[in-house]
């Protein structure tokens, strides 16, 4: 199996043309064709078929199955030549992580600053994934580790690195400013019903949740906003539009202006879970990684 074809296929896929592939892999055209052609005898099908135009090629459905396969296989090669990178040079290397979104501003002032500053020749290559897609950048070595917002399903394919239940927080601006007519966010509230018909915006992956323990109460929530990450939920509190209820890390910073109380709810948590593929070693600094976060946490709770 020759990677550097498939390396081709994918370029030739993503062009549109064998001549501009030609012309970023560097070999004449007639190369290029015949490693397509390679490709199709191999797998006894057609992958590609052309177009009238100068940039149509286009994927027959065989060719777009092995254009995933490809894909995967080429990613996972990169993924072996970092990984024996790290290992030959120790604290020298590129950490991939694939992580729910929300968790991302967290991660760069909690953990990635601090660690670059103590090693400085670490690099990162982040993938903001949904849980489903970040299971499966694990399970393709796209990614290391994975950073979720629940606790992880399949336990046989993956190992859990650390789970921490986090708390929902109410979040808004001062009260009697324009920006907050509805709640004093002094003391902490101990059920969504104690809200009355206070517009929330929530994030639509934790909608659900929310929506059930109400309905259980017998009371809807007024739920004005639906956003699609926690970072937009709390920028319309901050704009004012609504309070904003989202779960929140130990000591999280908000951004300058906002307010915010614990809801006394025990139905509604999630959990913060650093997971790996199971069997699968990490590499040096992305062991040094966890060490940090796991030493930085027992700091931050003492």
């Amino acid at each position: 199996m020759n990677l550097n074809y498939y390396r081709n296929f994918l370029l030739a896929v993503e062009t549109g043309s064998l001549s501009k592939t030609a012309e970023l892999a560097n070999i004449a055209q007639p190369a290029i064709t015949r490693q397509m052609q390679f490709l199709e005898k191999e797998f006894g099908a057609k992958l590609l078929i052309s177009g009238r135009g100068k940039h149509e090629l286009k994927l027959t459905d065989a060719g777009w199955i092995f254009y995933k396969r490809a894909k995967q296989l080429c990613q996972l090669e990169d993924e072996t030549y970092r990984e024996i990178q790290d290992y030959t040079d120790g604290m020298k290397g590129t950490l991939t992580i694939s992580m729910a979104p929300s968790r991302t501003p967290a991660f760069i002032s909690k953990v990635a600053v601090p660690f670059t500053a103590l090693h400085p020749n670490i690099r990162y290559e982040i993938h903001e994934s949904f849980q489903l897609q970040l299971l499966d950048d694990l399970l393709r070595g796209i990614s290391e580790i994975g950073i979720a917002n629940a606790v992880i399903p399949d336990n046989y394919k993956f190992e859990i690195l650390f789970s921490r239940p986090e708390q929902f927080f109410l979040i808004g601006t001062h009260i009697g400013t324009q920006d907050n007519p509805w709640l004093s966010l002094t003391e902490s509230v101990e059920r969504l019903q104690d809200m009355g018909a206070i517009p929330l915006v929530v994030s639509r992956s934790h909608r659900k949740m929310i929506e059930d323990v109400c309905r259980n109460d017998g009371f809807t929530p007024n739920i004005f906003i639906e956003a699609g990450t926690k970072t937009s939920t709390i920028n319309f509190a901050q704009a004012g539009m609504a309070i904003a209820l989202v779960p929140l890390e130990q000591n999280e910073k908000l951004p300058s202006g906002l307010l915010s109380v614990p809801l006394n709810d025990e139905r509604l948590s999630i959990s913060k879970t650093i997971v790996k593929l199971k069997d699968r070693e990490l590499s040096a600094p992305m062991q040094k990684l966890i060490d940090f976060y796991k030493e930085n946490l027992d700091r931050q709770t003492k």
